[in-house]
């Protein structure tokens, strides 16, 4: 069949018009799409950094064990107090934003920082390779090492005698003197408090025989004690003493292992350690 020479034209001209027209509608679907991810992303917080975030926010959420002296507690006022309640406060110096303080104890520390309940974490925590597939580690702001703190009249003198039925063990749930305890006196009854404080308080009213605790905590609450309570001098760990962070930001933690590291070399942290336990910090040694 022959087409005249007007229709032809005419045809190709209008398929021409329809063509174009379907494209540009699924450019248009295409950029709409894209426009509507990208809300999505923003929506969710997706790429923000960390510490892009926390200045944008003005405040540095802390999560801080008040549970003793020196490494923190609250005052007669109700202010936070401490070692780690100053490291705190000093990365918030210098990041420029305030700090917000949120108690958190052996139980809740790792649970706040994966929950976003917090950006980070100064609460004597030990950073080993367990808890660094949960959470992110800094380098050490702290050197320590788990002591035996006991009466002063106790028979108890190390780990090899607590194995057990009748020896009282207290310690605090997910710390490294409960690990030790259930390692090494399976046999001992082991009583659980939410932190130091009632640790020593349960061997000052004689409801347990032993605690476990880092030497910081145990030489602070033997001194304190006035000659009631004795720290055995042996050292069972050499634990690095770190900053929980949150996983997914290395920038993060890259900036932290900096700080840390400046508030070593610098000699805020041995003046700071100085100014709670009345004596300079051991040696930090290597970085683990």
């Amino acid at each position: 069949m022959r087409y005249p020479i007007g229709k032809v034209q005419r045809y190709t001209k209008e398929r021409g018009y329809k063509v174009m027209k379907k494209r540009a509608s699924m450019l248009l679907v295409l950029c709409m799409l894209v426009v509507a991810l990208l809300s999505c992303g923003q929506a969710f917080g997706a790429d923000i950094p960390t510490l892009d975030r926390i200045r944008e926010a003005g405040k540095l959420r802390a999560g801080v064990s008040l549970g003793g002296p020196p490494i923190g507690f609250v005052d007669d006022r109700g202010t936070p107090m401490g070692y780690d309640v100053d490291w705190a406060t000093r990365m918030a110096e210098i990041l420029g934003v305030e700090v917000e303080f949120v108690d958190v104890d052996g139980d809740t520390r790792i649970s706040a920082l994966v929950s976003g309940r917090v950006d980070v974490v100064f609460a004597n925590m030990t950073g080993n390779l367990a808890r660094a597939q949960i959470i992110n580690f800094s380098m050490p702001y702290l050197k320590c090492g788990i002591k035996m703190l006991v009466p002063a009249n106790s028979p108890y003198h190390d780990l090899e005698d607590l194995n057990d039925p009748k020896v009282r063990i207290v310690v605090g749930r997910g710390s490294t003197g409960e690990d030790m305890a259930l390692e090494h006196a399976p046999n001992a009854e082991i009583i659980y408090v939410p932190n130091f404080t009632d640790q020593v308080l349960q061997l000052m009213q004689g409801r347990a025989d032993v605690a476990f605790e880092d030497n910081t905590l145990v030489d602070y609450a033997a001194k304190e004690s006035n000659g009631a309570l004795v720290g055995r001098d042996k050292l069972y760990t050499s634990d690095p003493i770190c900053v929980g962070l949150p996983k997914g930001d290395p920038d993060f933690v890259r900036w932290v292992d900096m700080f840390v590291s400046w508030q070593i070399t610098q000699g805020w942290q041995a003046a700071t350690y100085e100014k709670w336990w009345g004596v300079p910090p051991g040696e930090m040694g290597s970085v683990w």
